[in-house]
């Protein structure tokens, strides 16, 4: 293609930075992305409001991060529903006006596809300057901002937001900027009715990703082969991408990592993984071991005593319930079924949702600051014991999505729970 000439690279600019109402021909489809209702945004951007006022907040900014799978943008997306396949969100919210929202580009599809922000622009990754003038657009005078992801998240500790960001929002005449990363963060821990409904249709695609892992996972395929079928199903059943996935093969083996290879698979391989689909945004995860061929006897035991510690921590994930209660329970029931053959691993659970989630026990260290956090009803959680032999020889872990109930922890996927044998 020849070059564009001055006159023309002018006007192409020119058109670029154009409200993005002015823009023409853009292609509706027939099926557009999943959104929760009007209703559930409401509800959100209530409570938003409430904290904001109880926290002498005047305007909330929400990044774009699009890290770690999206989940460094779990607010914005919280707020306006806008995300997935790599779309970066910056979301303004003044207090006592409707939310904005800024995308790389073609947000005229996306005000097309959606009715839960109207105001959707262009904003060319410039945050910093999308922010300014904004609030001038607006009229503000000066007051407190609050910017999600100053301190940081469990897993990004330094923070998600851009320092030229920090420096334009500073630069404002008159404003105190707060970090107000747990306003958002921490509404989006205990789940609505809708949102565990939508956590539900994520467990059943990654239910289909298991299917479609037992069906290639055959001496002769190669890891990427298997992968690539898992996240074929992933998206024919509508999940996004990115999703988390974590997947290896070996004799033994008993670790994922996050990149497939091209290894080809025996007789006698373990898989090891963590599978995870999101639908609308929301990820739920599931820990499918599978086994090419009988289990050596060590390896079957470890799916056996993981299984029973997966129930019976499950059995007791209800309102009241704390983090180093189940710990306890997942500890002591190892030690039983195992008959002091197995001991514990860390992680046992994590909240699911959106992205980041709290809380979050990884570790030890986690465990000693975290162990008094109560669990709420509609908290939902990837429960995953490991059981590991005395020796470290053999270890199996498995686990699925749990939502907290009165009753107990409710499995959100319907797969049968175990270690798979194939052939």
């Amino acid at each position: 293609m020849d070059e564009l000439n001055k006159k023309d690279q002018d006007a192409a600019i020119n058109a670029a930075d154009l409200p993005a109402a002015r823009m023409q021909h853009v292609f509706v489809p027939e099926e557009p992305p999943p959104f929760l209702s009007l209703a559930e945004r409401d509800r959100r951007h209530k409570m938003i409001r409430e904290r904001m006022t109880a926290s002498g907040i005047d305007v909330l900014i929400l990044p774009p991060n699009a890290n770690r799978w999206e989940q460094c943008m779990a607010d914005s997306r919280y707020v306006t529903g806008i995300g997935g396949f790599g779309t970066e969100t910056l979301t303004i919210f003044p207090r006592d006006r409707e939310p904005t929202a800024y995308l790389f580009n073609r947000s005229s599809w996306w005000r097309a596809v959606q009715q839960w922000i109207p105001d959707v622009r262009d904003g060319r990754n410039r945050w910093g300057r999308n922010i300014t003038e904004h609030l001038k657009e607006i009229g503000f005078k000066g007051g407190t901002i609050g910017l999600s992801g100053l301190g940081g998240l469990p897993r990004t500790p330094d923070g998600i937001v851009p320092h030229r960001m920090v420096q334009a929002i500073m630069a404002i005449p008159g404003v105190k900027l707060i970090d107000a990363t747990p306003l958002v963060q921490e509404l989006r821990s205990i789940k609505s009715p809708e949102e565990v409904a939508t956590l539900e249709r994520s467990a059943a695609i990654a239910d289909r990703m298991v299917a479609a892992m037992v069906r290639l996972a055959r001496p002769g395929n190669t890891e990427r082969q298997v992968y690539a079928a898992m996240v074929e199903a992933m998206i024919a059943e509508g999940g996004d991408l990115p999703a988390l996935m974590i997947f290896a093969s070996g004799t033994g083996v008993s670790h994922g990592q996050f990149v497939p290879t091209a290894r080809v698979l025996k007789a006698g391989d373990l898989i090891a993984n963590e599978i995870e689909a999101r639908y609308a945004g929301y990820g739920a995860q599931t820990v499918a071991p599978l086994s090419l061929g009988k289990p050596e006897p060590a390896v079957a035991e470890a799916g056996r005593v993981a299984l029973a510690a997966f129930e019976a921590v499950r059995s007791e994930m209800k309102p009241g319930a704390t983090i180093l209660g189940l710990m306890r329970t997942y500890q002591r029931t190892t030690e039983t079924e195992g008959k002091g053959r197995f001991r514990v691993g860390f992680p046992l659970m994590h909240a699911r949702g959106l992205g980041d989630e709290v809380p979050v026990v990884l570790d030890h260290d986690d465990l000693q600051k975290q162990g008094d956090i109560v669990l709420a009803e509609n908290m939902v959680f990837v429960l995953k014991p490991r059981a590991i032999s005395a020796d470290g020889h053999a270890q199996v872990q498995l686990g699925d999505t749990v939502c907290v109930t009165p009753g107990g922890g409710r499995r959100l996927g319907r797969r049968e729970l175990g270690l798979i044998v194939v052939g």
